[in-house]
């Protein structure tokens, strides 16, 4: 999960969809989705770089889930707000999908620095999930997406069957990337660079999935 909305009514016209979703979006849906608003973004003359968060990195890049409710995004620009809300309405429109199938409820969770931080780290990475002219959007870096689903996982009232799963594929990833395997210190670390919260217990689960990734 585009725009960490400054103003209350903007932000709320995104945030308040997550959850409504009837749709599961599947790798094609999200990339026509996504075709679509670059379309609009491009017809006028922008040029948008989002960042994704969550399931839709498992679905359209890493492959490991069938589908996701929604594309969970956010950037640190402000300024085309209106004209990246426009292209995801008309997105929406014409794929006959709730206005909430791209929307930015991950921004809500996230401090203005750490933000600019994890924007600035995605950005350096280039992770690409999509890119066509009027928008690109990367995968947040996989340290944060590991420990924002660690903490989802743990909370017994937001925590999906999926989480634990999604975040080994994380982890494997940035394993993959750095050419080592992960310290667990290094994950506690990261989630407290995040303000995130996270639970031996998740830590432990992890280990059992892809123990051969990490090392305490």
């Amino acid at each position: 999960m585009g725009q960490c909305f400054s103003d209350t009514a903007s932000l709320t016209d995104f945030v308040n969809k997550p959850g409504v979703e009837d749709k599961q979006l599947t790798a094609q849906d999200i990339n026509r989705g996504l075709d679509l608003t670059a379309q609009h973004l491009k017809g006028k003359k922008k040029q948008i770089t989002v960042v994704a968060v969550g399931g839709a990195i498992n679905t359209i890049l890493l492959r490991s889930r069938a589908s996701t409710a929604d594309v969970d995004f956010f950037s640190v620009d402000t300024v085309n707000n209106p004209t990246l809300r426009d292209g995801i309405r008309s997105a929406a429109k014409t794929m006959q999908l709730g206005e909430g199938w791209m929307n930015n409820h991950t921004a809500l969770f996230i401090t203005s620095d750490a933000k600019t931080n994890i924007y600035n780290e995605a950005i350096r990475d280039g992770v690409v999930i999509f890119d066509k002219p009027g928008l690109k959007v990367v995968a947040a870096p996989w340290m944060y997406c590991l420990v924002a689903k660690l903490e989802k996982a743990g909370n017994r009232g937001n925590a999906k069957s999926y989480d634990m799963s999604d975040a080994s594929q994380y982890l494997i990833q940035e394993s993959k990337r750095r050419g080592a395997k992960i310290k667990v210190a290094d994950i506690e670390a990261k989630a407290k660079a995040y303000g995130v919260k996270i639970q031996e217990a998740q830590i432990e689960q992890l280990k059992a999935l892809c123990g051969a990734y990490m090392e305490e």
